[in-house]
């Protein structure tokens, strides 16, 4: 069990601004458990509902949370790392499914960039996945983020098991062949989650450079109830280790 040292009710502008910061998020508590013994000098902050656990992991200063699971979620507590802690880096972690048929589960998904498949302006003539005032459907993660994250992610699992690619988003729980089969067609997208695209366009909104690192539990075509349940405690931490092997690197 780790030791909350200290823990504070915050409104969103009461927490001064961190420099050098880095900001871990996972969506669920299995997402980002893992990673909170690993804090020194660790302090718990309560901002509405969201609870941030802040010190030094690897002699970094981060802020880790549970943003819960969905965009909405995600989106708020980006905005709060942002707003709240001054965070300059973002790292996305936690589990998903593959759209991509080579993958396995327990095979890790970098993030070159992020979609959303659930948005649809075609009627308004904009390609699926794109958003009024965007020229472009696709949040891209930084390129140094991206290579700490292969090189942590192959240090970990071994270079077989490692992919870069593009992450769909949406607020599905995506469980079937022909969805995720589409999905795939449509945006050449590796691995389908809930929250990876909205972080991402928080980050780009406020010009913060980000990852995001998926795990794969499951195949998101059916068989996941029985390999999702199974699988993941596992990926999760495969996905915390890979996070700390990571920020040994930055």
């Amino acid at each position: 069990m780790f030791k909350k040292s200290v823990v504070t009710m915050l409104t969103l502008c009461a927490f001064p601004s961190l420099a050098s910061t880095i900001g871990i998020v996972g969506a669920m508590d299995v997402e980002v458990e893992a990673l909170l013994p690993k804090i020194e000098n660790q302090q718990v902050t309560k901002v509405g509902s969201h609870t941030f656990y802040t010190g030094t992991i690897e002699g970094k200063e981060v802020v880790v949370t549970q943003s819960g699971v969905g965009k909405v979620n995600a989106a708020v507590a980006t905005t709060l790392l942002i707003q709240s802690f001054g965070v300059d880096q973002l790292i996305f972690t936690g589990i998903a499914g593959a759209s991509e048929p080579k993958l396995e589960p327990l095979d890790v998904v970098v993030s070159t960039s992020l979609v959303q498949h659930d948005v649809d302006l075609t009627m308004f003539g904009k390609p699926k996945g794109e958003l009024s005032g965007y020229e472009d459907r696709h949040f891209y993660a930084d390129k140094n983020l991206q290579k700490y994250a292969f090189d942590a992610s192959v240090a970990v699992l071994g270079k077989e098991r490692v992919y870069q690619g593009i992450i769909a988003s949406g607020d599905q729980f995506i469980a079937n062949k022909e969805i995720v089969t589409g999905i795939y067609k449509e945006f050449n997208a590796m691995a389908v989650e809930m929250e990876g695209a909205a972080l991402g366009q928080v980050a780009d909104a406020f010009h913060v450079p980000y990852v995001v690192i998926r795990t794969i539990s499951d195949k998101a075509d059916g068989s996941a109830e029985m390999v999702y349940s199974e699988l993941k405690k596992a990926t999760a931490d495969n996905s915390a280790n890979i996070t700390l092997n990571m920020l040994k690197r930055m």
